[in-house]
């Protein structure tokens, strides 16, 4: 049977119908019909029915579809692991990661590994919360923020530290707040998707603090924060990374550096590459390793 049609029809159901799906495939949805019509008539039973609002699977559909997924991670690791015979690894690898790492550091590690291995193809995705396209939809993904969920498999690259900042301009206007419960009182820039309305504290003995925070103001995107504190618009709970240049160059001002920024269980944010599976093909595997790699390289030449 040929893979690709296989595969076709696994992104039938998965992106809901048959014209999503030759949109994400580059094809004609008379095509991608024909071909779906060929695989019924193949296996002599109707595989997919059409909904008011989206494609289905019948029973017949449905078992296929069991079983197709398996036999394509199947048919990618064999692959792979001829492919690693002859001393080569081929295929596509997707790999989610949020806006400010696919800008920062991504592109020249990426440059640098499709130049290494120039039989795998890598598509990039941006997501908020990458590892939630973890489900199916990418293979790899590039997290930072709190401790993945425990199916994922993955490694932890470092830790880094969230910092409280304003611009001086907003606190010109609103005044610098003297104690952490001050801040319920101001505008605060919070993330939708991560902390929409609580943030957590560690105090210089360990406790935590928690604090429930006013916002008139939300994003789901860490790069629009950052701009929306740098405009005056309030305070904002940003990674290092992010305000560094701009806390040296005084556009914006620190508040509260004797307390530690953690999440609701005490740990602190960090940088995560991340797997579905435990035994990942070799393609995934070898761009997981050199992202990781260059990101401890990156990081080590930004801690000089």
């Amino acid at each position: 049977m040929d893979i690709d049609l296989i595969r076709l029809f696994v992104a039938v159901v998965d992106e809901g119908g048959i014209a999503p799906a030759a949109r994400t495939l580059e094809l004609s949805p008379s095509l991608v019909s024909r071909r779906i019509a060929a695989l019924e008539s193949e296996f002599g039973a109707q595989l997919l029915v059409r909904t008011t609002r989206s494609m289905a699977t019948t029973p017949a559909g449905a078992a296929l579809l069991h079983w197709a997924r398996g036999s394509i991670t199947d048919w990618g690791r064999i692959r792979d692991e001829i492919g690693a015979m002859q001393g080569q690894a081929t295929g596509l690898v997707r790999v989610a990661t949020n806006d400010y790492a696919a800008v920062e550091y991504l592109p020249p590690i990426l440059a640098e590994f499709v130049e290494l291995q120039p039989a795998i193809q890598i598509a990039v995705s941006i997501a908020q919360e990458p590892a939630r396209l973890l489900d199916g939809q990418c293979d790899l993904a590039i997290h930072a923020g709190r401790r993945p969920d425990a199916e994922l498999v993955g490694r932890r690259i470092w830790e880094y530290t969230r910092r409280l900042v304003a611009s001086p301009a907003y606190l010109a206007r609103k005044g610098t707040p003297r104690t952490l419960s001050e801040l319920t009182s101001h505008s605060c820039l919070t993330h939708t998707v991560s902390e929409p309305s609580e943030w957590y504290f560690e105090d210089s003995e360990r406790k935590l603090v928690p604090l429930r925070v006013r916002s008139q103001l939300s994003a789901d995107s860490w790069t629009m924060l950052l701009q929306l504190a740098l405009s005056g618009a309030g305070i904002a709970r940003l990674s290092d990374a992010l305000v560094h240049n701009a806390i040296t160059d005084g556009r914006l001002v620190e508040l509260f550096q004797e307390f530690r920024s953690v999440y609701p269980d005490g740990d602190p944010p960090a940088m995560w590459v991340l797997a579905a599976h435990k035994d990942p093909p070799l393609r995934i595997r070898l761009l997981a390793d050199h992202i990781a790699q260059k990101l401890l390289v990156y990081r080590q030449a930004r801690s000089r």
